[in-house]
């Protein structure tokens, strides 16, 4: 006799409408997701992170019951749901996504949100004294990506929503890497990034960018006073 074994629960509708959970979730999952086709047809989702934190976060939001499983490096969540599965399809994931995905139409009131959380799957943020200008703090940020359309898409995207007009990519190991090299276009993306209220966020990340705001506020001091 065979045992009826339940599903593990989850919000099927999460990615039915905008919020800023779901924003934030989406653009982590273009970051660190794919989808995942089983011949059974039970097709669903599988997100990868280093952040255990972050995976129980996305976990909560999603009201799921499906287990955080360990990898050999980091921690991943699965979870099987073919409304999910679907909506993520419409909203421009696919499946073997790191050679084909192209940037999505993103609901402008979200925009901010949904760039964190893309920024905090593939993007990083570097601070660091420069020795050839007097050690003066400098900051840069980039992402990264096995698709070079993707990238397009972020950097024009980047341009008519965050005003960051510099954006190169280069060709790296195994993909392309967009950066940003301009401090004053770091302190817009930054401006960008934490607008509105929000606990939507990786703290190191941001103590990041608010130590090099500090760092460069005590430098400007520095210089008035000698």
């Amino acid at each position: 006799m065979h045992r009826n074994m339940s599903k593990p629960k989850v919000d099927k509708n999460f990615f039915s409408s905008w919020s800023p959970s779901m924003a934030y979730i989406l653009g982590f999952i273009f970051a660190d997701g794919c989808l995942v086709e089983h011949k059974n047809g039970y097709n669903g989702l599988d997100i990868t992170s280093k952040d255990l934190k972050l995976l129980r976060l996305i976990k909560k939001e999603l009201n799921s019951e499906h287990k955080i499983g360990k990898k050999e490096r980091g921690y991943h969540l699965q979870i099987r749901n073919q409304n999910i599965y679907k909506d993520l399809i419409e909203l421009g994931l696919t499946p073997r996504k790191s050679k084909t995905i192209k940037f999505p139409k993103v609901s402008k009131k979200y925009s901010y949100h949904f760039i964190r959380g893309l920024f905090y799957g593939d993007g990083s943020v570097m601070v660091w004294k420069e020795p050839r200008w007097k050690h003066t703090w400098q900051i840069r940020i980039s992402f990264t990506s096995g698709c070079l359309q993707f990238l397009e898409g972020l950097r024009e995207y980047l341009e008519h929503s965050a005003r960051l007009q510099g954006g190169k990519i280069c060709s790296i190991d195994r993909g392309y890497i967009l950066r940003y090299l301009s401090m004053g276009e770091c302190i817009n993306f930054y401006n960008f990034l934490y607008r509105g209220n929000s606990n939507l966020y990786l703290i190191r990340k941001k103590d990041k960018f608010e130590s090099f705001l500090s760092s460069k506020t005590k430098e400007a001091k520095t210089r008035l006073r000698s």
